[in-house]
């Protein structure tokens, strides 16, 4: 494996476009092909599910898309070191992501980090939960935020809890169910239902989802990524959605009603461990209070 492999591959993943990845590196297409299915056969795993109109991105492929960021990021470090482009050292710090919606908690946290540790450099990964989980496991991150796991489900590392959100019915403002102060859950088995990924929810959504399910039929529902894409289809009237209503996520133009006798969603971050990592332990105090704040 080499750097001009994994950058021929980054330029395809970002564009997932083999002729815009060549032109952007200034080499052929040809080129780019061979260093992409060289770099396949030494993964032994296929990166791009590719046709004679698209290109995406194999489960594989977004997984290695982590390490090969760090590997490229890595080597350009390592040769600005050498060549003494810069004296004073810095300190990654790397912290794994789901979705955007959770990007609007760490301004704030990382500004006040910073300013405490002026050598740290914040990398945000944003890849698919396994995949961050796994980065986890091999301490390729320092941290990942995320909702508190079932219990019965294999741990991801050590829990911190930030927030306990309460479950809300989310609508647009000219749906049935938006002028109601709450709603019990026999009133959510009627009507469409908009759905997130249940790798991307909390175990309180995804079981809440189930009951609902069970009850529709699917012309009745709609199924989502993420939350980016749920509340989008809300916005749009097909129907409404059940998520936690965590700070900073409300949207003006959409009505949110509190689910009667609905357990919260636990929200904080994941760890692998303190030792040795005063900067983290900094920043899990940070994120505290800061969710403090974002809650008043």
């Amino acid at each position: 494996m080499n750097t001009v492999q994994l950058e021929c591959y980054m330029a395809v993943a970002e564009n997932l476009n083999f002729a815009r990845a060549a032109e952007q590196l200034h080499i052929t297409q040809p080129a780019v092909t061979h260093q992409i299915n060289s770099l396949e056969t030494e993964l032994d795993v296929k990166l791009f599910k590719r046709t004679t109109r698209t290109v995406e991105l194999t489960s594989p492929g977004w997984v290695f898309l982590g390490y090969a960021r760090d590997i490229l990021a890595k080597t350009a470090q390592a040769k600005n070191r050498l060549a003494g482009h810069f004296e004073d050292q810095i300190q990654p710090f790397i912290i794994g992501c789901h979705s955007s919606f959770e990007l609007t908690m760490l301004p704030e946290a990382l500004r006040r980090l910073t300013k405490a540790y002026p050598q740290v450099h914040p990398d945000i990964k944003m890849v698919p939960s396994q995949a961050l989980r796994n980065l986890l496991q091999e301490e390729t991150l320092d941290v990942m935020l995320g909702f508190g796991e079932d219990k019965e489900k294999k741990k991801t590392g050590t829990y911190v809890e930030l927030i306990k959100a309460p479950v809300v019915c989310v609508t647009a403002d000219d749906h049935a169910l938006a002028k109601k102060d709450t709603v019990s859950m026999d009133e959510l088995h009627e009507g469409r239902l908009v759905l997130c990924d249940p790798h991307k929810s909390s175990p309180v959504i995804t079981e809440m989802q189930g009951s609902l399910i069970s009850t529709r039929p699917p012309s009745q529902m709609f199924f989502c990524e993420n939350i980016e894409c749920a509340l989008a289809f809300v916005k749009a009237g097909l129907g409404f959605t059940i998520l936690p209503d965590m700070p900073l996520m409300r949207s003006d133009d959409l009505c949110y009603i509190p689910v009667k006798n609905a357990a919260p969603a636990s929200f904080g971050l994941y760890y692998k461990t303190l030792q040795n990592n005063p900067v983290l332990h900094s920043f899990i105090r940070i994120m505290k209070e800061c969710s403090q704040v974002q809650k008043l």
